[in-house]
């Protein structure tokens, strides 16, 4: 398929994606494997449907800020630019706006922020990375769904295991593209992945297959949720504190446990504060709920934070984070969801973050831990810590008998 603007610039778009590109319904599913152009050619889409709205809106949504300018860079402005029409348009870094030659615009936003979308009404809109943004369950109903119930939709992206984008692909129109329909892979190619991927991941990043648990890390995150977040500490009750500590745009996090029961008990997020001010955020946790002792995060910054806070007579764990000691932390987490023996309030971003938190098998077979490319995983590290200080049994020493 070839599309031709009014300076008659040739465009093409794959033949395999024609009937997609084309579908006139209100919201359309597109689930593809890896390197199939989907990303490319639904910005073309994306630009050809503002084409014909002068003065109204849409919207791109990936999976976070930072990717933004790149599509920009490496989609809009290629495009843009072979339809004669970049030098007509003004791209907003700062605001995430591209406003077009003909008085149309938009909006690029991310599921890392999806405060900053909601208020607004579009007519056309690109949900990128589908499988991944969806892992945030909340995301469609609470943020997407209410600015885009009058707008065309494009929801495009690789399966990651089975979450809102599936819900979406059976409910709307839909389609699927593995990477043999693809002509960006050859036959070599193909058969290289085949043999020296795992099969789930074959299957989920090649074939575009919704699997079930594919890459999840933790289970029972509902089942897990109990209780309600405490004001005041309980009398009697025995508490322990942990705190991820924030490195470059992540968050520091503060949970208080009650080591009896396995509960969180205390919540705290924040970013941006100086050193002074997290300690002293830390400190007023501790010392309101009497925790008998602590755990840290004393990788990097966070090993000044945690000396300070010995000083200041805080009976703290420092934790040193490597890939052997993160996997070690985050297994003994994923073991007690499974026991259901730990629990926690309906904390949005905890949930959130354990309902993405992804493991992937390296080429030589060893696996790593994370959240996926774009989110954060400070609450998941944070109740990591919690889990190991809340179950920690010290050494029972027993008296030496000098009698016998």
């Amino acid at each position: 398929m070839v599309l031709q603007n009014t300076q008659k610039t040739l465009i093409q778009i794959p033949n395999f994606l024609e009937e997609a590109y084309k579908d006139k319904s209100d919201i359309v599913v597109v689930k593809a494997g890896r390197r199939t152009g989907k990303t490319y050619n639904f910005a073309l889409w994306l630009l050809q449907e503002m084409d014909a709205l002068p003065g109204d809106g849409g919207l791109w949504v990936d999976t976070k800020h930072s990717n933004i300018d790149k599509y920009i860079d490496r989609y809009f402005k290629p495009l843009l630019t072979k339809m004669n029409h970049w030098n007509e348009c003004n791209w907003n870094a700062q605001k995430k706006i591209l406003k077009l030659y003909n008085g149309a615009y938009i909006d690029f936003g991310s599921a890392e922020r999806p405060e900053n979308m909601e208020g607004f009404g579009y007519k056309r809109a690109v949900l990128n990375e589908a499988g991944l943004i969806f892992k945030k369950q909340a995301l469609w109903n609470n943020t997407l769904y209410p600015m885009l119930k009058h707008a065309k939709v494009r929801a495009i992206g690789t399966p990651k295991g089975k979450n809102t984008f599936e819900t979406l692909y059976h409910r709307y129109p839909h389609y699927t593209f593995t990477g043999f329909d693809s002509p960006f892979w050859t036959e070599k190619e193909l058969a290289e992945a085949k043999a020296t991927m795992t099969e789930e991941a074959f299957r989920q990043e090649i074939m575009a297959e919704f699997i079930d648990g594919a890459g999840a890390v933790f289970r029972n995150i509902a089942q897990n949720i109990k209780g309600e977040l405490l004001e005041e500490p309980i009398a009697g009750r025995r508490y322990v504190l942990a705190t991820d500590i924030a490195k470059h745009q992540d968050f520091t996090v503060i949970l208080v446990g009650d080591v009896v029961e396995k509960r969180v008990v205390y919540h705290e997020r924040f970013n941006q504060i100086d050193w002074g001010l997290q300690k002293s955020r830390i400190i007023n946790a501790y010392n309101k709920f009497n925790c008998h002792s602590g755990i840290i995060d004393a990788t990097g910054v966070g090993d000044a934070v945690f000396d300070d806070l010995l000083i200041d007579g805080l009976d703290l764990e420092g934790f040193k984070f490597t890939s052997t000691t993160k996997q070690e932390l985050v297994s003994n987490l994923s073991i007690a969801m499974d026991n259901q023996s730990i629990s926690y309030p309906k904390i949005p971003e905890l949930i959130d973050e354990l309902e993405i938190y992804a493991y992937e098998q390296r080429a030589n077979g060893t696996f790593s831990y994370s959240a996926p490319d774009g989110f954060h995983d400070d609450e998941v590290m944070a109740l990591a810590l919690l889990n190991r200080t809340m179950t920690f049994k010290p050494m029972d020493w027993a008296a030496p008998d000098f009698n016998n």
